[in-house]
């Protein structure tokens, strides 16, 4: 299992205890740190349609939801599988 990064300028709370059922918690973005994080760390970074993005996963712990960088990567070995599609056989009912 790889090492948990958390992004800086990203940070959670758990809710207030008066808050409703369906508030999760809080989140407070610094976009001044979140950008610095991601210039110094491009190698967290994908591309997605000509735009380069952070993924983060928002995980449950046990002192409440928090967030960390995704770092999983596809393995650039691993392609599609293969599948064997037969051929066609030439006395089809139809």
């Amino acid at each position: 299992m790889s090492e948990t990064i958390y992004p800086k300028g990203l940070r959670t709370f758990k809710p207030n205890e008066n808050a409703p059922d369906f508030v999760k918690g809080a989140l407070i973005v610094t976009p001044s740190e979140l950008a610095q994080f991601c210039e110094e760390n491009k190698q967290y970074m994908s591309d997605y349609k000509g735009t380069s993005q952070l993924r983060c996963q928002i995980l449950d712990g046990n002192d409440g939801i928090y967030i960390s960088v995704d770092t999983w990567k596809k393995d650039e070995q691993q392609g599609k599988p293969e599948v064997d599609i037969p051929a066609p056989e030439d006395d089809l009912p139809f």
